[in-house]
């Protein structure tokens, strides 16, 4: 096994080509529409992170293992965004051969915290392409089973065999450094100088039985509000999907990402709480379909049976051109983005709360 850089520093956009209906075809398939015959060229086999819980600041990694087929080459995002967290460095990976001729990959993207409380990598895609296809087009290394993910991101309407994959979310616990510090480096009273008899260090014995009559003070209190707190979670129910969408768009309408220049985080954003909602809906939905593909979903069932909702086009244009954003080269500026989740506000505002 060799370990070997994957590229350049940072993911870039897929251009607005991505959207032409040869790519929509490639790339968009869900997870079992990949080769009929051969099955998946790519399929994820592992995805986790080399900790549960880091301080802040800390570096931590996230492993990836994909297993490819015998005439296909995998294309790896060379670096992953996300909140909380960002880059440590470009993504490495090693390679073994399969008894079947295939290939399994294992993908490492280096990475660092700089948010105290939960944090979480987000899912993102892995894509895999006909091996002779793919060196046609100029995106392969030579024998290599990774090729060049800014080649193919550029031209991916010149190899309609590509296929996609979903690495799953994970979730790191990030601590505060001054609580760690805290825990580490406390009051420590010094031993007693006779532990048995009456010789022993006073001062340093009354200030460990007051921290400890402390301690279990905080502890008991802490306690009492966690039950306190617990049942009246228990008796209050969890918000409607609805309900949770509004507010999710509300917060992303407060946000700074527009005024930070991160244009396709804002509209990465208002896709992904329009889909969850739409998930919502019908429990056949599910996050393996593609923004398009949900929309086609809405668009049918609305036409065979009423929905709880109002007609279905309005969101999909603005799915549509989040998608175009996310994916091609689109950045409209703040007032026509902020214009974009208000008109996604309202249409799921229009659905009637009982029916939600």
């Amino acid at each position: 096994m060799t370990l070997r850089p994957c590229g350049v520093p940072v993911v870039r956009c897929l251009r607005t080509r991505v959207l032409t209906l040869t790519a929509l075809v490639a790339l968009a398939a869900p997870l079992g529409h990949a080769a009929a015959q051969d099955g998946p060229r790519i399929t994820v086999t592992r995805a986790s992170l080399s900790t549960d819980t880091i301080a802040l600041g800390d570096r931590f990694e996230l492993e990836v293992a994909v297993r490819l087929t015998p005439t296909s080459v995998a294309f790896l995002p060379d670096s992953i965004l996300g909140r909380g967290f960002e880059p440590f460095g470009a993504v490495t990976w090693t390679s073994t051969t399969l008894a079947d001729g295939g290939a399994e990959v294992t993908a490492t993207y280096p990475l660092i915290a700089f948010e105290v409380g939960t944090v979480e990598v987000p899912e993102f895609e892995v894509y895999a392409a006909d091996v002779e296809e793919s060196a046609r087009a100029g995106m392969t290394r030579g024998d290599e089973p990774v090729g060049s993910f800014g080649t193919f991101v550029d031209n991916v309407e010149m190899v309609p065999s590509a296929r996609l994959r979903m690495v799953p979310a994970q979730q790191i616990w990030v601590a505060s450094v001054l609580l760690l510090d805290d825990m580490e480096y406390g009051i420590t009273p010094r031993p007693a100088a006779d532990v048995a008899g009456g010789n022993r260090n006073w001062p340093a014995t009354v200030l460990a039985l007051f921290f400890g009559a402390a301690l279990l003070g905080v502890a008991t209190v802490s306690v009492r509000d966690w039950a306190a707190t617990r049942s009246a979670a228990a008796a209050t129910p969890p918000p409607s999907a609805r309900t949770s969408a509004l507010q999710a768009l509300d917060e992303l309408l407060a946000s700074e990402l527009l005024g930070a220049g991160r244009t396709r985080d804002f509209f990465a954003r208002s896709s992904e709480i329009a889909r969850r909602y739409v998930e919502s809906f019908d429990s056949r939905w599910n996050p393996a379909w593609t923004g398009t593909e949900l929309m086609q979903g809405l668009g049918q069932r609305a036409a065979a049976e009423p929905l709880p909702a109002p007609d279905p086009e309005p969101l999909r244009n603005e799915v549509t051109a989040a998608e175009e954003v996310k994916f091609g080269g689109a950045r409209p500026d703040a007032d026509a983005s902020e214009e974009h989740v208000r008109r996604v506000r309202e249409w799921i505002a229009a659905v009637p709360e009982e029916e939600a």
